[in-house]
């Protein structure tokens, strides 16, 4: 009981006063009923929040939810998604290219959109301009075709070519419509290994067009409702890597994105003949995720049996040729290693690069 509490129950019974230890007595009951009262109102608005909180778990049934760490709810901690990876969305932002639900990002990592285009349905073609800056650029065409299966949807193409000539790349349609909000930003690297596009001028206007086109016989083609997008990006710094002969045979992004955080590449990356059955054991670093981008890089003849990497928590990492990246949670400092398995190559290099956080 505390003196406000005083105060307005004698104001409000002061007619009513019997002996002072009666009155005394009186308030008193009065003063814990009340707190009684709101503590039992409190307590039923905790319930309806614990109820409110097992409805919003329940509506997420069906796909892994992300996952907030422990910690107290000013902690920075990172969104978790289902594979204990950071993620976070990456919001609109100016020159991004967004259209009937599908967005071109103006950046990602330290690539620049430079020129970007979403069509309409039923679209067939269209054309992409801009400057160039630099000729190390990447080009890639999307096809959507709403309504079909993927197997009728494989009977068409998108095409890219340079100025109107003969499409140098193209790449199979997909049915329905994309899963994803944020379209690809990679896509093709036009030129030999660190040397850029050499039918790019620095400074020289460029156009590249996007058509939809038969499979089969290469001849343009119509779709009810068909949607093509097409992106041409200039990239951020690079690592150029060699084969042990001295031959560029692939580069590899100074940064790299995934679900809106930057990692950054970690010192050296490390290679071994993949004339040979050499291993590689490549240390990790402990208390932070990483990347792994790993597998075969090479010029001329292509390679052949299989990369395995082991040591990260998901072991299901074999490729037969190309690189690939794998994501790693947090865990104490440890190693990875790449062993080849089957037929050597005759050319090129095996190799495993490390990428972590930026601070």
């Amino acid at each position: 009981m505390n003196l406000t509490d005083l105060r307005d129950e004698l104001t409000t019974h002061a007619d009513d006063l019997g002996s002072a230890r009666d009155f005394t007595a009186g308030v008193a009951d009065r003063v814990r009923h009340t707190k009684r009262r709101r503590a039992v109102a409190a307590g039923s608005v905790a319930t309806l929040a614990v109820a409110a909180l097992a409805v919003g778990v329940v509506s997420s049934l069906g796909r892994p939810a992300p996952t907030m760490p422990a910690g107290s709810p000013s902690s920075a901690a990172p969104m978790l998604g289902a594979d204990g990876m950071p993620l976070r969305s990456v919001p609109d932002a100016p020159g991004d290219v967004v259209k009937d639900g599908l967005r071109y990002r103006a950046q990602v990592a330290d690539d620049t959109l430079v020129a970007g285009f979403i069509g309409d349905r039923g679209q067939g073609q269209f054309t992409l301009m801009w400057t160039p800056t630099t000729t190390h650029a990447s080009v890639g065409a999307e096809c959507f075709l709403p309504g079909l299966t993927q197997t009728e949807a494989a009977t068409y193409m998108v095409t890219v070519s340079l100025r109107g000539t003969t499409g140098f790349f193209g790449s199979s349609c997909s049915g329905g419509r994309p899963q994803q909000r944020d379209l690809p930003p990679g896509g093709t690297v036009p030129g030999e290994p660190g040397q850029g596009w050499t039918d790019l001028t620095v400074g020289r206007a460029a156009s590249v067009r996007i058509q939809l086109v038969d499979a089969k016989t290469s001849k343009p083609a119509s779709v009810d409702g068909a949607q093509l997008t097409g992106a041409v990006y200039e990239q951020g710094a690079q690592t150029l890597i060699r084969d042990l002969s001295g031959k560029p045979v692939t580069v590899l992004p100074d940064v790299i994105e995934r679900e809106g955080y930057r990692y950054r590449l970690d010192g050296r990356v490390s290679v071994a003949d993949a004339t040979t059955r050499d291993e590689l054991v490549v240390p990790t670093p402990g208390g932070r995720p990483f990347l792994v981008t790993y597998g075969y890089a090479g010029t001329g003849g292509p390679s052949v049996g299989a990369e395995h990497l082991t040591g990260l928590v998901d072991e299901s990492t074999a490729i037969s040729g190309g690189l690939t990246t794998a994501a790693q949670p947090a865990r104490p400092e440890g190693t990875v290693t790449l062993r080849h398995d089957g037929a050597v190559s005759a050319t090129g290099v095996r190799l495993v690069a490390v990428y972590i956080p930026e601070s």
